[in-house]
């Protein structure tokens, strides 16, 4: 029997997402380099909240004959491909090797041709929409956690309080 990490893996075509989605375009066509690491950022934050792995993809004109891959966080690595290999072929091919490793391996882009290619190896198609949704989701997540957590540090703090400080204090808030 095989086993499985249970993590879903994502493999991420950057491009696709920096170019699909307004949250981006924002930056300059020649600034690029700040989408690319706004959008790894993004990413190595969601990641590390909802335990996902990610595999951010772009195409890498300038790169030479081998990969380069870059290792942000264990379970989080950006890849940059060759001048002859496209993003697009790059994935394909990493869903069709990690079919085996993986329960569940996402393909996150909007182009067409691309999700229906990965359908066929097994891995599942979410669309930069839904990414962007899971996205706001984690952010609005992480908020409330922060806020509960801020919440019961102030319960804490009064609590460690003498009686008579904690009401020298009650009445200076309520004085407001």
């Amino acid at each position: 029997m095989t086993e499985y990490n249970l993590k879903p893996l994502w493999l991420v075509d950057g491009y696709n997402v920096i170019f699909a989605d307004p949250v981006y375009w924002r930056f300059e066509k020649d600034d690029l380099e700040h989408a690319r690491e706004f959008l790894a950022d993004t990413l190595l934050d969601l990641a590390k909240h909802t335990g996902i792995e990610v595999v951010l993809v772009f195409d890498g004109k300038k790169i030479g004959h081998a990969s380069k891959i870059i290792e942000r966080a264990p379970g989080f690595h950006i890849v940059y491909t060759t001048a002859k290999t496209t993003a697009d072929s790059y994935i394909e091919k990493a869903a069709f090797r990690q079919r085996d490793n993986y329960r569940y391996i996402y393909v996150v882009t909007s182009d067409g041709p691309e999700q229906s290619q990965v359908s066929g190896s097994g891995a599942y198609r979410k669309s930069v929409r839904d990414l962007m949704h899971d996205i706001r989701a984690d952010k609005k997540a992480q908020k409330e956690e922060h806020s509960n957590f801020t919440q019961k540090q102030r319960v804490a703090l009064v609590e460690q309080l003498c009686p008579d400080a904690r009401d020298f204090l009650e009445r200076l808030r309520r004085r407001k």
